[in-house]
């Protein structure tokens, strides 16, 4: 997880709000203890809700989805992170395309 926050931290634009080049990992990112945030309705965000072992949600506006449990709940964690931006948000990422314009990372629906 960490090497895929860093990769779309380093593909994000720059943000004032985050000076440390962080845009992603501040805006769509929580590790536990923290809590996310319900009532923003645009709200998209991985949740780290356990460390040990870790165990990954995910937050869209006011629902969190709860992946299974196991090795491989990081990559679906990521997928429905993804599929969600590219079927709701038509691949953007707020200025980012994802899709082929872009990242290209959302091929992998296709």
């Amino acid at each position: 997880m960490h090497m895929f926050c860093c990769y779309m931290d380093s593909r994000l634009p720059a943000e004032p709000k985050y000076p440390y080049g962080t845009s992603f990992s501040a805006q769509h990112f929580l590790k536990t203890p923290e809590k996310p945030n319900l009532e923003q309705n645009e709200n998209i965000v991985i949740y780290q809700s356990n460390i040990n072992p870790p165990h990954f949600q995910v937050v869209i506006g006011n629902k969190i989805y709860n992946l299974s449990q196991g090795r491989n709940n990081m990559f679906q964690a990521i997928l429905l992170f993804l599929y969600h931006i590219k079927v709701k948000e038509s691949g953007m990422l707020g200025r980012v395309n994802l899709g082929m314009s872009g990242l290209n990372m959302l091929w992998i629906f296709d």
